[in-house]
């Protein structure tokens, strides 16, 4: 059980070795310590399984040789993995036999977090993160409008953040209910705040 090394400094290799499918609680790995990720709601699973099939129908229209992972280990740096709960990748060459699982390697070309009662992890820690590993495209889904206004550009509500990289840096532009998000990995694809959020609906 992962909680017996709680107090453990671990590195990346550590804690891939360590991980059981059939712990109830997932973890993420920050500065070689063990963080538990809360337990997502039947909503947050529903928009995450919507956006999922989505990306995956754009995907194979594109003919891009990419696909998509839900809370597989994105590695950061040796002491440190998040869990996105959606990332596109491009498809690994091959799958091997009895392989242990290595999570992903490849800098992913979008992120998708759908913010839980930690959502200032993905709205600070994460997005500093992710811009540092440059992680072209980075969305943050506040379905329930929780993020508090003082954080927000437009105030709080239900409305997807979208950063993409420029420069280096994230630029970051909101969208509310009755706007269509534009997505910089697919232009085509033009998904609304709406169908977003009433996903799990």
């Amino acid at each position: 059980m992962l909680q017996s090394v709680t107090f453990q400094s671990l590195t990346i290799q550590q804690f891939l070795q360590l991980v059981n499918d059939d712990d109830p609680i997932q973890y993420e790995l920050v500065r070689g310590r063990l963080v538990a990720m809360p337990e997502p709601s039947d909503q947050h699973e529903e928009i995450v399984r919507f956006l999922d099939i989505e990306l995956a129908l754009i995907i194979r229209q594109s003919k891009f040789n990419w696909t998509t992972r839900r809370r597989n280990l994105l590695e950061l740096d040796p002491a440190s993995g998040r869990r996105p709960d959606l990332a596109v990748i491009e498809k690994p060459e091959r799958w091997r036999e009895n392989e242990i699982e290595q999570g992903i390697k490849s800098v992913p070309y979008l992120v998708v977090a759908v913010a839980s009662s930690n959502w200032s992890n993905d709205l600070v820690d994460k997005q500093e993160e992710y811009e540092a590993l440059g992680i072209p495209e980075y969305w943050i889904v506040d379905y329930k409008g929780q993020i508090p206004a003082k954080y927000c550009l437009r105030g709080k509500g239900k409305k997807v953040i979208a950063l993409t990289l420029e420069d280096g840096a994230y630029k970051r532009l909101e969208y509310v209910l009755g706007e269509t998000v534009p997505c910089k990995t697919f232009p085509d694809l033009m998904l609304t705040v709406d169908q977003i959020v009433a996903a799990g609906v």
